[in-house]
């Protein structure tokens, strides 16, 4: 049996898959691992890349795309190893890493899952360790009060950018660009959910993790660079369709009716608000335009998700 399995999820993520495989091997030279690749039908060679590069990982060929959390399950259900890393194609996990997430693991018996320090690619730091969505959070990050007052206890309570970053610390939970779960937790709460196509859904596998007794942890002393997931980042019309499915999605799973009706009413007034601020852009910025007209697409379709069941 190894320690360790380290399943990655690709779509079209040749850019980046040889730098992410080529980082495993200095993050982890304690612990045994195996790798398991699982592609959604990229058109871009990432599977031949792999194939001819890597002939140690496993590889999953798919025909379509699965969606991360169906990827991922895939790997999980052939998975026999003490713990389970997801970790993203576009992730570069830094020498030492995965040591450091194994022996975190070890130290905290109450820890079911844990998770490094995350980086943008230009070493700027990506905030991981963040708590669940609720009403109050989201009507926040609506109004743009979060990045007005981010360090505030009562506008920034969602990031929790006031606490200390290089402490380890309990949190709600951690990017699943990567993270490390207990074999064990996956037999108690399950496989990831798959009615969660993209986003969302380690969201809603840390909260059945803290509903059945289990911990999450980040732990600064572990660090990736996640090129992928800055916070200023573009949230085209298909992703943002995607982003706010599943969080009316997590609500429904996880909050009361009345709850879920809120973040309904939220979500139409965040609407509003990105509309009015991208059409602001699309006039005095004209550079912008092909993202000020992908996002108000977007927007204009997340408008009518508000008024119906997903």
């Amino acid at each position: 049996m190894h320690d360790l399995t380290i399943i990655i999820v690709t779509w079209n993520a040749r850019p980046y898959i040889e730098d992410c495989l080529r980082s495993v091997a200095p993050s982890l030279s304690r612990y045994s691992s195996r790798i398991i690749v699982v592609d959604n039908n990229s058109s871009d060679g990432t599977p031949s890349l792999v194939e001819m590069g890597f002939s140690d990982v496993h590889l999953i060929k798919n025909k379509e795309n699965v969606g991360f959390a169906g990827g991922n399950n895939q790997a999980l259900r052939l998975a026999r190893s003490k713990f389970v890393l997801l970790l993203n194609p576009d992730a570069i996990i830094r020498p030492g890493g995965l040591d450091v997430l194994i022996d975190c693991m070890l130290a905290h018996a109450d820890a079911w899952a844990v998770g490094p320090a995350m980086l943008n690619g230009d070493g700027t730091p990506q905030r991981t360790g963040v708590r669940f969505p609720n009403t109050w959070n989201l009507l926040v990050e609506s109004l743009f009060l979060d990045r007005v007052f981010p360090q505030s206890r009562l506008f920034g309570s969602h990031k929790e950018l006031y606490e200390d970053p290089t402490r380890v610390r309990p949190v709600d939970y951690l990017q699943g660009a990567c993270l490390m779960v207990r074999h064990e937790a996956i037999e108690r709460v399950g496989l990831l959910d798959e009615d969660f196509f993209m986003y969302f859904e380690e969201t809603d596998w840390c909260y059945r993790m803290s509903r059945a007794g289990g911990r999450v942890y980040y732990c600064p002393t572990a660090v990736v660079v996640h090129h992928g997931g800055g916070d200023v980042g573009h949230y085209d019309e298909r992703r943002l369709v995607y982003f706010y499915e599943s969080l009316l999605l997590f609500y429904r799973k996880h909050r009361t009716k009345g709850q879920s009706i809120g973040a309904r009413c939220i979500v139409v007034l965040r609407s509003c608000v990105r509309l009015a601020t991208w059409l602001i852009v699309l006039t005095i910025k004209p550079s912008l335009r092909s993202n000020a007209l992908s996002s108000l697409k977007g927007y204009w379709r997340v408008l009518g998700l508000a008024f119906r069941r997903v």
